[in-house]
């Protein structure tokens, strides 16, 4: 009647298809980087915020994952909002805590994970208006 363990043929069709991925220009990225370096240092509170935004986005895409934390935490300390630097910051710890783990460095795998922790609990502290 219900067939819970059958797939449907349109999810199944979908799996089929490869998903093209977007070719990433590495030297690109991280020159709109840098451009945006300038203008940092003379903007304050949310436009600093934003522009360091913009730069970890870059970064991060281009696989400079140390350089793209440094952006989002520096854009936290401008200006404590969600947004941008959170999700990317989310995406990055998880990601160096994987690689830690992978490597079987465990005092990394935990300080990664313990800056994940923060970050949690620094994001429920701003919803709760703490």
């Amino acid at each position: 009647m219900f067939n819970f363990q059958k797939k449907s043929r349109s999810v199944a069709a979908s799996e089929d298809v490869p998903v093209a991925q977007p070719v990433v220009d590495h030297d690109k990225l991280v020159a709109e980087a840098a451009a945006i370096a300038p203008q940092v240092e003379a903007a304050e509170g949310v436009a600093k915020a934003d522009l360091l935004d913009k730069r970890g986005e870059l970064l991060a895409r281009a696989g400079e994952a140390d350089e793209a934390i440094l952006a989002f935490e520096e854009s936290i300390e401008a200006e404590k909002r969600m947004g941008a630097a959170y999700k990317g910051l989310t995406a990055l710890y998880n990601q160096k805590r994987r690689e830690a783990a992978a490597a079987k460095d465990d005092a990394a795998t935990k300080e990664w994970f313990d800056k994940l922790q923060a970050l949690m609990q620094s994001s429920k502290d701003m919803l709760r208006g703490k």
